[in-house]
């Protein structure tokens, strides 16, 4: 690498990597399976963006989206001047695929806004009153944006700090939904387990579902001890602080660090006095899992080694992955063995943990889905053989959750979502495939059941009165008539239905006390509640001999796999009377606001992602300056890119010294593609040639195809013409030149906060750049480059690395060796050739997973302080094989948070001859490879 090359091949590769989200040297894939044809709905506040299959979903959104505005209008006493843009997916599926930004998005995302275009983006997950509150929940976020910047520009303030984040989500939160059973059951077992984070120490959590929880409980401790209009006051009075301590001292007459405390009494003594009505899970059943999240029992039974034995089935992520895994029912031989794994493959691209349920039948086969490629799988796993023995997929439905056996194992029930969003409920007949769909309405469907003469099918769904504030009731569907019939009633969520072995009941997870408790409803209609747990417990499953419940329960912020004998479970009887079914409710979205123009079909509109000049400085070769900008569309499937910069060392130079480089890329297809064009004049340094200038023009195109999430090929062709001029030698060089890469890169590691902690990254890459001007070929590189991390507990692993280089022609591109992310304890540029070898080998383990620091103006939190033991052994070479040099040593790793990881190495340096006394020591900025 030479001089500021260097600099400006990053730059071109920097515009031409806008052609995928992981057109890095690694990465994981956004892969555009679907080629939307989008329209856009012109409300008085909004433009809606959606495509044919979701018109109706378009339109329910837009009236929902007017109704948040005019409420959240209200509160921040505000009016945004122009339309907010907002994009709707039917399915997180499609939502996974989306342009607006180049990150992949985790599936527990419900939705995000983008500031720069402020766009709001959110899926629909068939859940209607899930889909108001995440509208209203990212309309806060915009209302929270235009307010701060226009009180700051009217009161001529040029900048303001940010709200904490823990704040601008928990006030989201707050004024989107009402307080439910979830964030108390959450609330509840922080406070009681001891573990609740103070405001002081949120960073800690930071991002985290539970910050957003922690946030929200605040807001509502604020709200009611001192009024809500404080805490609109925050925002109309945050100009006149300096950060948002400062305000709080100036609306609430009391610091944070007071109201913290206050709010943490408020929780202590709304929580305390469950304790003497209710159950700790852990003391009133058997806990099975001990790590990770463990959701989504079912019972099988296998035969081993001529022995019947009862296995429990379930969902965890007990290693940050999520897989499908069992565990004895006697739980005597200690941990889990792994069944599926998932997050690692295209066919188990996400197992659903808290999505989607398993079913097994009688024979010891376990259903369950998974997203493959674009869409849920439909998979059968044979416990017995231990390998997946069949898998479908159907035309028209994108997602599958929850599959149940019938109780003959021939068909499977399961909620399909369709390209419109909406579910409804299928039977599938494994033998004939033959698929029946039994509703087919607006409404939520999940969690069937199938009833004990194969003959009705019981299941959860919001169609009944209240269904659009989130409440669910139980109802069962005769698959003869398809008549409907409701069994439970009133403003709950009734989850999770399974018949009892007999099938004179049905035992079911319901927040009727206020928070998930297992209940039981008679076939006569009597209801009783079997468990009075202080937090929750849901997806109960019957064992073989129906004696015993298994199902999931949440404490000390886990979920684990509990049983519990029904012998010792205290049935209370609870009241409970039958009302008179209401008419479903209607969702009123469907007529179009009155203030709407109707539909539009899409047209690109660009507008600026970055505008930005940037200053460079180099010892030997001084300051440089330059410009970049990039602009996109409102989807971000187009996009332009430039950057500009000028390297004239005096006034003559000034016009031949422009660089400059424009791309365009296209990312509405699987196959992201695009142009460009350039030219660079800079002076370089070459250690084996000395000082050069160079010019270079020409234009290049590039592509890459995604396989899957994890693979793709990579290809880019330039055609250039460079111009040297060497400053202290006697010749100068001009060629026109060809150029063609090609790789191929593979990707599937899990990443703790400091690097990759298990998985495969792999890249095998080729060039060939051939002088048209001499019909031959000019140079040839091929590099591959393979990592493996072999996981040894939940933050630790070894890790592996062997790279290869090589270079030839008359113009080999030579790389450098040494530093903190090669060959450590040798300098960065210590060695230099056209070829190159390096194996690394790290043994990477946990040092402190929280640290904080208490300074006067505050206190100062580390996360994620790693340890390292070390091998590095490589050697760089021009024709003749150099001598192999290596280290040895340990370092530590500090978190940064997102941004980056400090690095610190002790590294003795060695020639395989004998090995230096004392260390060197790398501090350097980056994650571990």
């Amino acid at each position: 690498m030479r001089g500021f090359k260097p600099l400006y091949l990053f730059c071109i590769l920097f515009l031409l990597g806008g052609s995928a989200s992981a057109q890095f040297y690694f990465g994981k894939n956004k892969v555009q399976y679907t080629r939307f044809e989008w329209r856009v709905l012109k409300t008085e506040h909004f433009e809606v963006y959606f495509y044919a299959a979701e018109e109706e979903l378009a339109q329910i959104g837009a009236r929902l989206a007017e109704e948040a505005y005019l409420d959240l209008r209200q509160k921040f006493n505000h009016e945004i001047e122009k339309s907010v843009p907002f994009i709707i997916y039917s399915s997180p599926h499609y939502f996974e695929q989306t342009n607006v930004i180049p990150s992949i998005l985790p599936e527990n995302v419900a939705g995000f806004t983008e500031f720069i275009k402020g766009r709001m983006v959110i899926p629909f997950d068939g859940s209607y009153a899930a889909f108001a509150d995440v509208i209203k929940h990212e309309l806060v976020h915009v209302f929270t944006y235009e307010k701060l910047t226009y009180n700051h520009a009217k009161n001529r303030k040029l900048d303001y700090s940010p709200l904490p984040l823990w704040f601008s989500e928990g006030i989201a939160e707050f004024w989107s939904k009402e307080w439910d059973s979830q964030a108390d059951m959450i609330l509840r077992d922080l406070v009681v387990s001891g573990q609740l984070v103070p405001l002081s120490n949120m960073f800690a959590i930071y991002g985290t579902f539970l910050m957003y929880k922690e946030g929200e409980s605040f807001c509502h401790f604020a709200a009611q001890t001192y009024g809500e209009e404080k805490l609109t006051q925050l925002f109309e009075y945050y100009w006149k602080g300096k950060d948002f301590s400062r305000v709080v001292q100036q609306v609430f007459h009391k610091s944070l660090e007071q109201l913290d405390k206050e709010w943490q009494l408020f929780l202590k003594q709304k929580y305390f006095p469950d304790l003497e009505e209710r159950q700790f899970l852990s003391n009133s059943a058997r806990q099975l899992t001990r790590e990770g999240f463990n959701v989504s029992p079912v019972v099988v039974q296998v035969t081993k080694k001529g022995k019947l034995e009862e296995r429990i089935v379930f969902k965890s992520n007990r290693r940050g992955y999520s897989t499908i895994s069992q565990i004895p029912l006697s739980g005597e031989k200690g941990k889990p063995t792994t069944l599926i794994k998932g997050e690692r493959s295209p066919a188990f691209e996400s197992l659903h943990l808290f999505k989607s349920k398993v079913s097994a039948n009688s024979k010891g086969e376990v259903a369950f889905t998974s997203k493959n490629q674009e869409r849920d799988f439909l998979y059968i796993y044979d416990t017995r053989s231990e390998k997946i023995v069949r898998s479908f997929q159907f035309d028209g439905l994108v997602g599958i959750t929850s599959p149940a056996w019938s109780p003959d194992g021939q068909e499977i029930c399961f909620a399909g979502i369709h390209k419109g969003g909406f579910s409804d409920l299928y039977t599938f007949d494994i033998n004939s495939q033959k698929l029946v769909q039994l509703t087919d309405d607006i409404y939520q469907e999940k969690d069937p059941a199938w009833g004990p003469d194969d003959k009705e099918i019981v299941f959860s769904s919001d169609r009944g009165d209240g269904g659009q504030k989130g409440h669910l009731n139980l109802y069962k569907v005769d698959l003869e008539t398809k008549r409907i019939e409701q069994l439970t009633f009133g403003p709950y969520q009734d989850l999770s239905p399974v018949w009892s072995k007999t099938g004179d009941y049905l035992v079911f997870s319901s927040n009727r006390d206020e928070t998930f408790n297992l209940y039981r409803l008679d076939s006569d209609g009597q209801l009783h509640q079997l468990t009075h747990f202080l937090t929750g417990c849901f997806d109960p499953q019957f064992t073989t001999d129906g004696g015993k419940l298994v199902f999931s329960g949440f404490e000390n912020y886990s979920f684990h796999i509990y049983s519990l004998s029904l012998d010792s479970a205290k049935a209370e009887e609870v009241p409970f009377a039958k009302t008179e079914s209401k008419p479903n409710w209607q969702p009123q979205g469907l007529l179009l606001p009155s203030t709407s123009q109707g539909s539009l079909k899409y047209q690109n509109r660009y507008s600026f992602d970055i505008a930005q000049s940037a200053i460079a400085y180099d010892a030997y070769f001084g300051v440089g300056g330059g410009f970049q900008a990039a602009m996109s569309d409102m989807l971000g499937d187009h996009q332009y890119t430039l950057l500009l910069s000028n390297s004239a060392e005096t006034k003559d130079d000034f016009l031949k010294s422009f660089n400059v480089a424009v791309t365009y890329t296209n990312r509405t297809k699987r196959l992201n593609h695009g142009y460009g064009v350039y030219h660079f004049y800079e002076r370089y340094f070459d250690e084996i040639n000395g000082d050069y200038n160079e010019r270079q023009y020409g234009g290049a195109v590039f592509a890459s195809y995604p396989f899957s999430k994890f693979q793709r090929l990579e290809t880019s062709f330039f055609l250039r013409r460079s111009e040297r001029n060497w400053l202290y030698a006697p010749y100068d060089r001009s060629a026109l030149l060809a150029s063609n890469y090609i790789s191929w890169v593979k990707d599937n590691s899990l990443w703790e906060q400091t690097g990759p902690l298990e998985g495969t990254r792999l890249n095998l890459t080729f060039g060939l750049t051939y002088s048209l001007d001499e019909m031959r070929s000019f140079n040839r590189i091929v590099s591959a480059d393979v990592r493996q991390y072999f996981r040894l507990g939940n933050y630790s692993s070894f890790a592996t690395r062997l790279f290869g280089y090589s270079s030839d022609g008359p113009e080999p591109q030579r790389l450098y060796l040494g530093g903190s992310w090669s060959l450590r304890g040798f300098d960065r540029k210590a060695f230099l050739g056209r070829h190159l070898a390096l194996a690394n080998a790290e043994l990477r383990f946990p040092l402190i997973n929280d640290l904080f620091v208490d300074f006067p103006l505050g206190k100062l939190g580390f996360q994620a302080i790693r340890g390292a033991v070390f091998v590095d052994a490589g050697k760089a070479w021009e024709k003749e094989l150099g001598r192999l040099y290596g280290s040895l040593g340990f370092g530590a790793r500090v978190s940064l948070g997102y941004f980056t990881v400090l690095r610190f190495d002790w590294a003795w340096t060695t020639n395989f001859h004998k090995i230096n006394s004392g260390p060197n020591f790398d501090f350097f900025f980056g994650w571990n490879f």
